[in-house]
């Protein structure tokens, strides 16, 4: 039985990461066009070379994350 409910929580835990990354993924949906037009930059900056790029600790500590 405590197998049953440990396979039920991970499935639980699962789903909600999926909710989540639906979330993200939708939430594109609902960007501005400037917003778009911002992204499109960054890509071709990113492309080119131009962009400067910074570490997942860098951005948290900016972020206050």
């Amino acid at each position: 039985m405590d197998e049953v409910v440990e396979l039920l929580k991970e499935i639980k835990e699962k789903l909600e990461e999926i909710d989540e990354k639906i979330e993200n993924f939708m939430g594109f949906f609902d960007l501005s066009e400037d917003e778009f037009e911002m992204i499109d930059k960054d890509i071709e900056a990113y492309e080119k070379g131009e962009l400067e790029l910074i570490d997942l600790e860098t951005a948290k500590r900016l972020l206050n994350v």
